[in-house]
């Protein structure tokens, strides 16, 4: 069997406070059986499974399945473009064993049995892909992200989730925001997309290309993974209540009709902030603004 037809299995064995162990050790039976040849890396460390992908890439795997939470799928994409734009892409599948695994509730996949089911049928659908550039202590970085970019409080919470609140899985996201919120917004957002021009004070930004962030917060109810396009959804110039009364319609979407939540879809972007503000993508804390980024229709081929 040549290796363009061949798997390679991606596992992150701590994802969901050990959760990803757990659940490789119940699926690996059936993975192995669905896929005859299946070979599998286990990731030890954060930031490994970066290596894993350059080598699905450089190897030309057929597919790679990523087991564990958001975060896995990042490592392994952005693994594969280490090097820039690679020539070959497998294509990509989730098997959930994370917190969150927010990607996947855009396809109604919530157990691994179902995603494996999935992939296994062989259901493929072209994914749109976010490519940003970022700062670093000091310098830029590229990543990609499948899911969500988040810019100022959004980042902040996520950051108190992981720093303190993990282990109350989704209510740790529900938690943080409220205790976020006590410090207040104090910045400013200075927006571009596809050449229109926005200045706003206290606010946040998301930047989705799906629907739901922090397991079921369903942050941009419009965005499809396939439009072709960005949705920006923007808390604009809001206070601590103002800010809470939004939060309550999160996880049913219904925050989109407050009048200080503008959503926006766009292509190229540029995002800055006075003072510089956190930047985090599909669940990983990564540097600070000044941020571009570029939508890429159709870049990937995931499973599920």
């Amino acid at each position: 069997m040549e290796k363009k037809d061949r798997t390679l299995l991606v596992v992150n064995p701590v994802s969901g406070h050990g959760r990803g162990r757990k659940v490789f050790g119940r699926m690996e039976p059936a993975l192995r059986e669905a896929f005859p040849g299946l070979e599998v890396r286990v990731s030890e460390f954060p930031g490994q499974a970066f290596q894993f992908g350059r080598e699905a890439v450089r190897d030309r795997y057929g597919r790679v399945l990523c087991l564990g939470g958001d975060g896995t799928p990042f490592e392994v994409v952005n693994g594969m473009y280490l090097q820039g734009r690679p020539p070959f892409l497998p294509e990509i599948g989730i098997i959930p064993s994370g917190t969150g695994n927010s990607f996947l509730l855009e396809f109604g996949i919530q157990t691994p049995e179902e995603a494996l089911r999935r992939i296994a049928a062989g259901r493929r659908v072209k994914v749109d892909l976010l490519e940003f550039d970022y700062q670093r202590n000091g310098r830029p970085e590229r990543r990609y992200s499948l899911n969500l970019i988040g810019v100022g409080l959004i980042t902040d919470i996520l950051k108190l989730t992981n720093d303190w609140l993990k282990f109350l899985h989704a209510f740790g996201y529900s938690l943080a925001v409220l205790i976020r919120l006590a410090r207040g917004m104090h910045n400013t957002i200075d927006l571009e997309v596809d050449g229109r021009k926005w200045t706003v004070p206290d606010s946040a930004l998301v930047v989705s290309n799906s629907k739901y962030t922090g397991g079921k917060m369903k942050i941009a109810p419009h965005a499809e993974t396939s439009d072709g396009k960005a949705d920006l959804v923007l808390f604009r110039n809001v206070d601590r209540r103002e800010m809470i009364q939004i939060f309550k319609g999160v996880f049913s979407g219904a925050h989109a009709a407050h009048p200080k939540v503008d959503i926006i879809q766009g292509v190229n972007m540029t995002v800055s902030g006075t003072p510089d503000l956190h930047v985090m993508a599909d669940g990983e804390v990564l540097g600070r603004t000044p941020l571009r980024i570029k939508l890429l229709p159709g870049e990937l081929t995931f499973l599920g």
